[in-house]
């Protein structure tokens, strides 16, 4: 009897074991989940202190020390000349593309739809098209996809894209209302995503 019971006692000891060791593993495995890609909060606060980057948006990498954009020109159809000092005070996503671009013809819509969905005194996006024949490319495209909302515009000689120090496309960046770069992302992504749109909010969010 003495033998059982001691058979049992170590049977529950062994299992109490493996169950600590299972708690302190799936703790150790939070721990050491990579937090830089998720938006971390102030716990007595609760503000977010860090961009949420998950899903679509793991590729964007935040402007170590935001620096001043370009003053670069780019032209609207009819060719009057834009800035981005045009758009002050608002939240800019500048995208960089071009008509033979496959990337980025695939993120066109969604950066419609975007545009459509926050687009607003606090915000905007612009795409810069990089064709060197400018809109006898750009107009057709717009019409064949049917973007009617996105604001195009033509990179002449590529003047913004070579200042911004873009090395291919396609290329987005985030610009604060200050001018200044807040980050970007090279490639393409869905930006109407829930995780694009979380991460303009929380940039809208901040003064």
């Amino acid at each position: 009897m003495f033998g059982s019971q001691f058979g049992l006692i170590s049977g529950i000891k062994k299992t109490g074991a493996r169950a600590a060791l299972a708690t302190g593993l799936a703790i150790m495995a939070i721990i050491g989940a990579d937090s830089s890609t998720y938006a971390r909060s102030d716990t007595v606060s609760g503000a977010i202190t860090a961009p949420p980057r998950t899903g679509w948006m793991e590729k964007f990498i935040p402007a170590a020390s935001p620096a001043p954009l370009p003053a670069a020109g780019f032209t609207e159809q009819g060719g009057k000349m834009r800035a981005l000092k045009d758009f002050g005070g608002q939240i800019v996503l500048m995208n960089f593309w071009a008509t033979w671009c496959g990337p980025c013809v695939r993120e066109m819509p969604s950066l419609e739809r975007l545009h459509q969905k926050l687009g607003s005194r606090d915000f905007t996006v612009i795409a810069l098209s990089e064709d060197r024949k400018g809109w006898e490319k750009i107009t057709p495209f717009r019409q064949e996809l049917g973007l009617t909302a996105l604001p195009l515009f033509h990179d002449v000689g590529s003047k913004m894209m070579f200042g911004a120090k873009v090395r291919g496309l396609p290329t987005t960046i985030l610009v604060g209302r200050d001018g200044r770069e807040l980050g970007r992302l090279t490639g393409h992504a869905e930006w109407d995503s829930d995780e694009a749109v979380a991460l303009m909010r929380y940039y809208l969010s901040k003064p």
